[in-house]
């Protein structure tokens, strides 16, 4: 399974992801200008290689998805409240990461990529596909 890395808020009561529909948050933003997803009239997400954002290492990230107390003086790290979260252990490749769940590349790059459904599925259930990958995402600055 690829090792995947997302920059997220913290629950601190679990020290996990904190989930939910906004930026920084396990799940996706499904509608508005910076929608993650397209959904159509009958609230189905569509299989486009557009989902949750993830990469290959926090260290190529802009400053505003990188931890604040990473900052190291050049790399504009500003998030607040948040930790670098890693999923799985293998190279960053597409493939299955979590039922229902897929690693697509971004276009153009093969160092970053969107966790995408595998089937088209109601938006509910995509959203509950990436929370429950919670308990598997841990917590590697390295």
């Amino acid at each position: 399974m690829a090792r995947i890395v997302r920059p997220m808020i913290v629950d601190k009561a679990k020290n996990l992801p904190l989930v939910g529909s906004r930026s920084k948050c396990l799940g996706v933003r499904e509608s508005g200008p910076y929608a993650d997803i397209d959904v159509d009239s009958s609230e189905i997400v569509a299989v486009n290689r557009k989902g949750l954002s993830v990469s290959e290492s926090w260290r190529s990230l802009p400053g505003h998805l990188i931890p604040e107390h990473l900052d190291d003086g050049h790399n504009g790290a500003s998030g607040k409240n948040m930790a670098v979260f890693v999923h799985g252990t293998g190279g960053f490749v597409e493939g299955q990461v979590a039922v229902g769940l897929e690693l697509c590349f971004k276009i153009g790059t093969a160092s970053a990529g969107n966790l995408c459904p595998v089937v088209a599925v109601p938006v509910t259930q995509y959203q509950l596909d990436l929370a429950t990958t919670r308990a598997d995402w841990v917590i590697d600055e390295s």
